[in-house]
């Protein structure tokens, strides 16, 4: 599953049991670095870890994966394994082999200026001269500051090749205030991990790239998901009395535990359309449903982009909102239902809300759903057949659940 979000990112309230950022080390001299966070996208608000260690003594390698290139006859080679020691993690020459999707990115910088920094140098190295407006929307004085102020640029950007160094980074943003008020664009993927002992998948969300967005930027968080889905996957029982239709079905992710895949289960909501609504409204929700219904004991895969709701979601003010008062004068004409909105705060809420609510069909699933060859079998998930060494760390510690 893979997510991108914007919105303003802060630290939760430490607890007893809750600890936003911890470093804990272990008796093997193995140190535990983990971040919690929140990012705040207008409505819902979502918890972002990253969780690391490394030897307090410096020792051990980063494993990562080196950029792929094109040989002299043309033919594009595949990048391959790549390790770096951790003491060298910062400084070693081999950084600039290291695959762009493999990297922590950290970038301060307001969207797009770094690009027009540089295309303005060139125009100025090329001995066209800039205008007061590109100057202004630079923000800078004159073409002679140009290089300066892409170097200080430059230097906003923040590359990680270990989660190390990426988590303290983050820490250091949030504590430093400068940013409480600032947007994020946040994208990363979902992990997953499955308990044995509890029978339990547990989630979390693990940012990668987290980059300055525009003041004005709308705030949302979607996410992108494979959904593996029977005959007996979508539910419209609840329709009467939840307003939508539920698919229950499954994620293939990786269990690190395991070194292999797991079925994860996850549930889907279609919103039905109002009474009210229009036919074309109707029609797609409609048209949705249909996409999840199954007539023989096949499973089928669709990809899926879901708005990722955790909060009180705004509602229309409906009727059974209002007072026989308000109501009365509604009819009088002596207020407006923006006047009432007015009185509530400029915006109606209803209960907390936690659920991936369909958008749109994923990109590559045009041509719609495709067949499987999965069973129930495959649904369900096979226990460790190995136990774990002696002194592995408990990754379910319940006082940080």
């Amino acid at each position: 599953m893979v997510f991108e979000m914007i919105g303003k990112i802060s630290l939760g309230k430490e607890t007893e049991k809750f600890k936003p950022y911890s470093e804990h080390t272990y008796d093997s001299g193995w140190v535990k670095r983990k971040i919690m966070f929140n990012a705040i996208c207008g409505d819902n608000r979502h918890l972002l870890t990253v969780d690391t260690g490394s030897f307090a003594d410096g020792h051990g390698d980063v494993y990562t994966f080196s950029k792929g290139s094109v040989d002299d006859s043309g033919n594009k080679v595949k990048g391959e394994s790549l390790k770096i020691p951790f003491k060298d993690r910062l400084t070693s020459p081999k950084l600039a082999e290291v695959a762009e999707f493999k990297k922590f990115i950290f970038d301060l910088e307001k969207p797009n200026r770094r690009y027009k920094l540089e295309k303005a140098a060139e125009k100025v190295k090329e001995g066209t001269s800039l205008t007061d407006e590109e100057l202004k929307e630079l923000g800078i004085e004159s073409e002679a500051d140009i290089n300066d102020a892409l170097d200080k640029s430059n230097k906003k950007r923040h590359e990680f090749i270990s989660e190390w160094d990426f988590a303290e980074f983050i820490k250091k943003v949030i504590d430093s205030g400068k940013y409480s008020d600032k947007k994020f664009y946040i994208k990363g993927n979902a992990n997953y991990s499955y308990s044995d002992n509890k029978k339990q998948v547990y989630e979390s969300y693990v940012p990668q790239r987290i980059y300055l967005a525009d003041d004005d930027a709308d705030e949302y968080s979607t996410g992108t998901i494979k959904m593996i889905f029977n005959t007996d996957s979508l539910d419209d029982m609840s329709v009467e009395e939840k307003g939508k239709y539920y698919v229950n079905g499954y994620m293939f992710e990786y269990d690190n535990n395991r070194k292999s895949n797991i079925p994860v289960p996850v549930t889907l909501t279609i919103p039905v359309a109002a009474d009210d609504a229009d036919d074309k409204t109707k029609k797609k929700v409609e048209a949705i449903k249909h996409k999840f219904m199954v007539d023989d004991d096949t499973y089928k895969e669709l990809g899926v982009e879901v708005n990722m709701l955790n909060g009180a979601q705004k509602v229309e003010i409906t009727d059974d909102m209002l007072t026989d008062e308000q109501k009365e004068d509604l009819d009088c004409g002596l207020i407006t239902l923006d006047d009432i909105r007015a009185d509530l705060g400029g915006s109606v809420y209803g209960d907390r809300v936690q659920e991936y609510q369909f958008k749109k069909i994923a990109r590559g699933y045009s041509r719609g759903r495709v067949d499987t060859v999965y069973t129930d079998d495959d649904m369900t998930i096979k226990p460790i057949e190995e136990e774990l060494p002696e002194d592995t760390e408990d990754l379910f510690d319940d006082e940080e659940l």
